[in-house]
């Protein structure tokens, strides 16, 4: 039976448990991991502090992206914002339920040239247009990674020579540093390899037969195990393996941990959210710095400000990523009208499928064992490299990776299996991937591959991105070589020609005669151009000048956008380009982070962070809290004193940033106040210390009111008001500067001198951060002093 829509309540009443039922499920996943643009702004209104990171594409590399950000610079308290156009689908790949459980979910009914307006099996969308077919994007969170096929090669060095020196070091890494590969590699599963597949007798068998070929095929240069992104063994005690990868999950706990850890004040509080089903339709810029994003959420248009000090990072797919560049940063060469970027590069793909009989490979009849092999045979002609995906199974049909990548939860089932194996032959798939000609010219060629902008427009009024694909020359001779390549070697591996036969897709039928191209190389094995999902290039990194972004990923002409994904690449080798741009994503987060992390400046030296330096002390009935992420600290909760105990100051100059989340947070740096345990050691920290303001209101609570400059950012509280306001907006990282000489105290507040006061209260003592009520927060990093004679 077809099911009904779901229609929006208009009475909006509110769901049981805050979880909406539809005809069959529960939204729990969805509800638990996304938040609604509403929520999001009203954490914003509400304190919540501006976001440093905002992600465009929740997809393979922006889920990535964001779960190494909420990880990775929990010590400075990063905030991350995720926006998915799509809809929240799975929590994990694919392969990893229960026989596939999904229906058609797993891809579109077929390829594209252009937007038909409709979604291809729920969630696949077409959003530009091509000379060549696409099966289009995968609307969801966790997009490709959700179903993708896992082969994780390394780009060699050969290919690696076309690359900046310093992005080919990073991802090999310099002895003795481990490369990134060494680390995403094991994160996804690819080391240790294929800890899945028992290296029974078919793997043997064949593992011996590919090497023992290699001599007779002079363009085979190596032979090894499979690299795919499954974790068949437990990564720890106690800890089960996560099965085949995808982003989904990484992005799901982060958020999940990020709910349970930074609670004290709700959403206002918390680190990273997740918004689905919202369109980002433009970025816009304010000389070289984007400083807002137009989005269309539930129907609404509506516009992200952003903080200063925001980096957005472009993870939305090669293709969305350089239409947005296009459209909003001003890249591309306009020789030809629209402006337009070059260096498209996919891959050159083959499936050639071949059955041998069991009997030529010295392998028993029937089989003992489920039989599913995989292999990666590394291959090179014409400077240029290409790999065979082998994989190889026991069965009737033509596709060996039947039962490979799947969950098989009854034992009866997988004997069952076992019972339907072929007596007689192994099918074997030589998946043919192979790499297309790079064009790194910011004045593209018109005959080689590119992207502009053309004059359709979507249903947001935006631009389609133009996409030319096409294959030089130079293509066709490597696609070519490549091909002869897997045929010898299954008739190597064969031994005669009576032991091998061919598939022939086009008669669905098994036939002797090896199959033949026609005259311009082409053969029905041949995939299309556009479907490899390996789209990549056309933002590739390199010097200024001669590239469109730098070795980091971000865009020469702007100077907080970044771009997570194969986009960066300069050239593609043959390498299924996903551990590569997940290796690449850590270098951009570690220079996000890099540029978010204060400079200790010289002669300076940071006050401890560690808990047993400090000592709070509480107001009567309230229960203040410092809150330590790492390298920031944050007040939350009642009214009291952090006491930073370590040791006592005479004369010094203290720096500290700071900032507040909305009007009414109030806190205040406290120099040379007693000590902490002294009796009434709160009053004596008011009447012999002096306190350094931070209230953007001035509020005055015995008489409510507010604009009193005595208790205002830069004011020394109730003894002087500052001689100019000088403090930046709300949301926003402030500086003091903090100079105490003798009885001369000087207040400098984001490079400008607001208060000189001359004290005759004590000179020497702790420094301290005031906690001032429930719902204030407050901020503080880089807290630096220089002792003075």
């Amino acid at each position: 039976m077809s099911l009904t829509k779901l229609i929006v309540d208009p009475n909006q009443t509110p769901a049981n448990f805050d979880i909406q039922g539809t005809t069959f499920s529960f939204d729990v996943l969805g509800r638990y991991v996304c938040n609604t643009w509403q929520e999001i702004k009203a954490s914003l209104d509400s304190g919540g502090y501006p976001f440093d990171v905002v992600i465009i594409g929740g997809g393979m590399f922006g889920s990535y992206a964001a779960e190494k950000f909420f990880r990775t610079g929990k010590d400075l308290g990063l905030r991350i914002l995720v926006i998915e156009a799509g809809d929240f689908l799975l929590p994990s790949h694919i392969q990893n339920l229960p026989q596939k459980l999904g229906g058609k979910i797993g891809g579109p009914d077929g390829l594209r040239n252009t937007d038909d307006g409709n979604a291809q099996n729920v969630i696949w969308g077409m959003p530009w247009i091509s000379n060549e077919a696409f099966p289009g994007l995968a609307y969801c969170v966790g997009g490709r990674s959700i179903f993708w096929g896992g082969w994780s090669p390394r780009l060699t060095d050969n290919d690696l020579l076309n690359w900046p020196t310093d992005v080919s070091d990073f991802l090999k890494g310099v002895s003795p540093v481990a490369g990134a590969y060494t680390y995403t590699e094991k994160e996804i599963g690819v080391n240790p390899s294929t800890d899945y597949i028992v290296q029974a007798s078919a793997y043997n068998t064949l593992d011996t037969a590919l090497k023992n070929a290699m001599p007779g095929i002079p363009a085979i240069k190596a032979v090894a195990e499979a690299p795919l992104a499954v974790q068949g063994s437990s990564p720890g005690p106690g800890l089960f393996p996560f099965d085949k990868f995808s982003s989904c999950p990484f992005l799901i706990d982060a958020i999940r941990d990020d709910i349970a850890s930074n609670n004290s004040h709700g959403d206002v509080s918390r680190r990273i959210f997740l918004l689905p089903k919202t369109q980002v339709l433009q970025l816009n810029k304010t000389g070289s710095k984007v400083t807002s994003i137009d989005i269309s959420t539930n129907g609404q248009r509506q516009t992200i400000f952003l903080a200063d000090s925001c980096s957005v990072i472009l993870a939305n797919g090669t293709i969305e990523a350089t239409r947005i560049a296009l459209e909003s940063l001003g890249i591309g060469s306009t020789q030809f009208g629209a402006p337009r970027v070059g260096n498209l590069m996919a891959h050159l793909r083959s499936n050639i499928t071949v059955r041998i009989k069991r009997s030529a490979l010295g392998l028993p009849t029937p089989a003992t064992n489920l039989e599913t092999t995989a292999h990666i045979v590394k291959g090179e002609a014409f400077g240029r490299r290409f790999h065979l995906q082998v994989t190889a199974a026991a069965i009737a049909g033509p596709d060996p990776e039947k039962n490979m990548w799947s969950m098989v939860p009854d034992i009866d089932l997988q004997a069952n299996m076992l019972a339907n194996q072929d007596p007689d032959w192994m099918v074997i798939t030589f998946r043919g991937i192979g790499e297309m000609e790079d064009d790194q010219s910011l004045t593209p060629d018109p005959n080689k591959s590119w992207i502009d902008l053309s004059n359709e427009t979507d249903r947001w009024g935006k631009r389609r991105a133009y996409v030319h694909l096409v294959v030089t020359a130079n293509d066709r001779k490597l696609w070519t070589e490549m091909d002869k390549t897997a045929f010898d070697l299954a008739s190597v591996i064969a031994g005669n020609a009576a032991n091998i036969q061919y598939w022939n897709s086009l008669t669905k039928s098994w036939q002797p005669q090896r199959p033949q191209p026609d005259a311009n190389g082409k053969g029905f094995w041949q995939d299309k151009l556009g479907t490899t999902h390996h789209e990549a290039g056309t933002l590739f990194m390199g010097a200024p000048g001669s590239s469109i972004t730098d070795t980091n990923g971000k865009f020469h002409n702007t100077d907080n956008v970044y771009v997570a994904g194969p986009a960066v690449f300069p050239s593609l080798g043959s390498a299924n380009p996903s551990l590569t741009a997940f290796s690449l994503a850590r270098k951009t987060v570690q220079e996000i982070n890099r540029k978010n992390t204060p400079i200790v400046d010289n002669g300076f030296t940071p006050l401890s962070l560690a808990a047993k330096d400090w000592q709070m002390v509480s107001a009567a009935n309230t229960a203040p809290f410092m809150k330590n992420y790492g390298k920031v600290l944050e007040t939350i909760y009642g009214y009291g004193l952090y006491w930073y105990v370590k040791e006592q100051f005479s004369n010094f100059i203290l720096k500290i940033d700071w900032r507040t989340g909305r009007r009414d947070d109030n806190s205040g740096i406290y120099i040379r106040i007693p000590a902490f345990n002294i009796p009434n050691a709160l009053q004596s920290a008011d009447s012999q210390g002096h306190e350094i303001e931070i209230d953007e209101r001035g509020f005055d609570s015995q008489n409510n009111s507010e604009g009193n400059w005595i208790k205002i950012n830069g004011a020394i509280y109730d003894l002087q008001a500052p001689a100019r306001l000088a403090s930046n907006a709300v949301g926003q990282w402030n500086t003091y500067i903090i100079e105490a000489n003798g009885p001369q105290i000087q207040v400098t507040l984001n490079g400008q001198l607001v208060n000189t006061y001359t004290s005759n209260r004590q000179l020497t003592g702790y420094i301290a951060l005031q906690a001032h009520h429930d719902t204030s927060r407050v901020q503080f990093r880089n807290l630096l002093i220089k002792k003075l004679p």
